[in-house]
Formats: structure tokens, sequence, C-alpha cells
């Protein structure tokens, strides 16, 4: 393993430990993943994704998929199969539990910014704060990797938190403040134009945003798990979002087609 994300994944592993030692077992995995109610934060996701696609027989790969906030979802949706990656076991082992013996549903360990998946072979990559932990080689490379495992005219989808953004900039001395005492993994921030120019690179032919401070409407579609019925209209997703589009006209994997086979 790189001594890079060595020590990212070494980071994650020290968090994990920290809240094990500090909280009550069945706070630990929600607090990993971060600020919000996991039920709320996985809804959005759903619909964020609904936006771009049409779930029935849908192939989604979820890198960084934490407790399984989405899986939880798409549990009860009509979808084909679905890939779902993390760095700790144990975490991985909340959003297994979510899936059951759901046999559309696979999880696997990944810690080198590979998605286990043949070239063009699945419609959607989605990365919900994700690439907030990882340097930008490290971010490139799974823009490299969604790009070769996405069928021609597939989706990738990233959350990030933009550099451009003042409540992401607040964020962004917060964190720092807080990391300075020696709390904290890596929080990175980027900018539109960091990442317009990596999926361009990679051969993305439509690179386009969603500011996190913007209202979306909601779809209004009743859920099994989480009610609706008090929510407002709209919505806002926090992170800003980043949507990739694969040519229809692909037939190869372009440029990142060895980055599944070192």
């Amino acid at each position: 393993m790189p001594a890079a994300l060595s020590d990212n994944v070494a980071g994650h592993r020290a968090k994990y430990e920290h809240l094990v030692n500090s909280l009550p077992a069945d706070e630990v995995g929600r607090t990993y993943v971060g600020d919000g109610d996991p039920l709320e934060v996985g809804h959005k996701e759903l619909e964020l994704i609904e936006t771009f696609s049409e779930l029935d027989r849908l192939s989604v790969v979820d890198v960084g998929c934490g407790i399984g906030r989405l899986t939880q979802y798409l549990v009860h949706e009509p979808i084909g199969h679905y890939l779902g990656l993390d760095i700790i076991p144990e975490i991985l082992e909340q959003a297994v539990a979510t899936a059951g013996d759901d046999r559309r549903f696979r999880f696997e360990i990944s810690v080198e910014c590979q998605i286990p998946e043949p070239g063009e072979s699945v419609d959607m990559v989605v990365g919900f704060s994700l690439i907030t932990h990882l340097m930008d080689e490290e971010v490139f490379e799974c823009i490299q990797e969604a790009y070769r495992v996405l069928h021609p005219g597939g989706i990738a989808i990233f959350s990030f938190m933009d550099f451009n953004l003042p409540v992401h900039q607040a964020s962004f001395f917060s964190h720092s403040r807080y990391h300075r005492q020696g709390h904290g993994d890596i929080l990175k921030f980027t900018t539109k134009d960091v990442l317009t120019l990596f999926g361009t690179q990679v051969g993305f032919d439509d690179v386009s945003f969603i500011d996190g401070s913007a209202d979306l409407p909601r779809s209004g579609k009743p859920s099994p798990i989480f009610d609706i019925s008090g929510l407002p209209p709209t919505y806002q997703f926090g992170q800003s979002v980043c949507v990739l589009r694969k040519p229809k006209t692909s037939t190869q994997a372009g440029p990142s087609a060895a980055a599944g086979t070192r």
C-alpha cells in the first residue's frame, strides 16, 4: 500500500478507535461517518441520485458507503446491483447488516482507490463524503476508476467541500483549529476548477455542479423508513456535488484503462 494511503487509512482507524473508547457502541458508527441524522442524510442521497437516473435495474457502486446511509434506502428500491466499498471493516459491517441476505448487494474493503468491477460494467458511481478525505492524487485516481467501470453514458456523482463557497470556507477554518489541537482526520477542500480538470483529463465530456447551499426540490415519493410528511418541499445537500457524465459513444475505458489492473 502506498505510504500516503497507508497514513490515511491509519488516520481513519485511529479516529474509529477513539470513538469506540469514547462513546456508547450504538453511537460510534453514526458519529464516525459525520454530522447529521443517517436517515435524513441517506434520504438526501437517494433524492439526489434519482435526479439523474431511474432506479429500476440500476447498477451502482457506492465508494465510501460507511454504515449504509444510502444502502438502507436502496434495499427498498428495484435496483439491479449494488457494490458498497469502505476502508474500516467494523463500519462496513453495519452496511452489510442493513442489506441482510439481499443478493443484489455486495460489500468489500477497498483502501487503494480501486473499484473491483470490470470496465464499462456499471451505470453509476457515487462517492458521498469521500473525496473530502482524500489527497488530490487520490481524488484523481477515484475519478479515473469511476470512468473505467462506467458504461458509456454512465454517471459519477461525488460530493465535496468547495473552497469558493462561503459556508464551506467557514467549515475549513473551524476544522483547521480542531485539527491543530491534534484531533480530526483529513478534511479535504477543493474547487470546481480542479474537479473539472480531473474529469475532462480522464475523459468525461460533461462535468456539472450543484452548490451545497442550493435549494433542491424533493420528489415527494413516500419512504418505508423515513417520514417525509413534515419536510419542506426543498432541501439543501450540504456538501457541493460534482456530476460527471461519460460520453455515450465511448467504447473503451479511456486514459484510466490501466487503473484497475495495477
